[in-house]
């Protein structure tokens, strides 16, 4: 009885934090300082934390992210942020 609770509570928390973990994206945001950067905060924590949701583009693979800050810096659309290499 005790091993079958605890599968179905395993098997729970697998199915409520697949979601979760499936939504983690990387996201380029501009900030207020015209920097482009890279983070996996969503838009609402974002603003609240930095004091914008300017966001660039979504992206599964951080690598795809950095494609797309190194694009938006090459086009003036933002700055590289200082100690990065974009």
């Amino acid at each position: 009885m005790l091993r079958k609770m605890t599968m179905a509570l395993a098997s729970a928390v697998v199915l409520l934090a697949a979601p979760a973990l499936a939504n983690d994206k990387y996201h380029v945001y501009k900030t207020s300082r015209n920097e482009c950067e890279i983070d996996t905060r969503d838009h609402a924590a974002m603003k609240n934390q930095r004091g914008t949701d300017d966001c660039l583009g979504h992206h599964d693979y951080r690598t795809d992210a950095e494609k797309t800050r190194s694009q938006k810096v090459k086009s003036g659309a933002c700055k590289c942020p200082s100690g990065n290499n974009c």
